[in-house]
């Protein structure tokens, strides 16, 4: 009688499923991982669309808000007080003429909207700054009426988001009669 010997198949087991198993785990959470981090960029990323859109439609608020103060019959004094702003030449050095400065969201001079926003970090401002006046280009000089004269005016508005981290700013230029 023959015995047949067990102990060979022992010895010429080496793991691989183990080795194989273990494998295709470290792909399964490295596949995992990407996906929550992607997850995670996509919701950012969604945030900070939202968050820039609420900037964007407050400024165009604020824009409408000012293009009303500028269609009322009495705009007030363009003292560089109140919003309003005169653009002289570049020597002149009076509080009329000083230009406001956009880019700091604390800086004074810029004028709230009337009607309050909701979801926003700030309320939207605005400034007014008045042109010199000229005269119609296109009216003929040898007429007997009087010209037509145009006051322009450039609108700078500023609008936050839900986050005081975004800021959009709009610039306009509005033509009165």
């Amino acid at each position: 009688m023959r015995t047949l010997h067990v102990t060979g198949l022992r010895q010429t087991q080496s793991g691989a499923v183990l080795i194989v198993t273990l494998v295709l785990m470290l792909i399964l959470t490295t596949l995992a991982v990407s996906s929550m981090q992607i997850s995670t960029l996509q919701e950012r990323i969604s945030g900070n669309t939202r968050d820039s859109i609420t900037a964007f439609q407050a400024a165009e608020a604020s824009i409408r808000a000012a293009e009303d103060v500028l269609e009322g019959a009495n705009i007030g004094a363009f003292n560089g007080n109140n919003g309003r702003y005169e653009i002289c030449g570049s020597d002149d050095t009076r509080t009329v003429c000083k230009e406001p400065d956009w880019k700091d969201k604390t800086s004074k001079g810029w004028v709230a909207m009337a009607n309050k926003l909701a979801k926003v970090s700030k309320q939207p401002e605005f400034v007014i700054e008045k042109y010199s006046a000229i005269n119609d280009p296109k009216a003929a000089l040898d007429s007997d009426k009087p010209l037509d004269t145009y006051e322009f005016y450039r609108v700078t508005a500023r609008g936050y988001g839900v986050s005081d981290k975004s800021m959009v700013v709009l610039q306009t230029t509005y033509r009165r009669n």
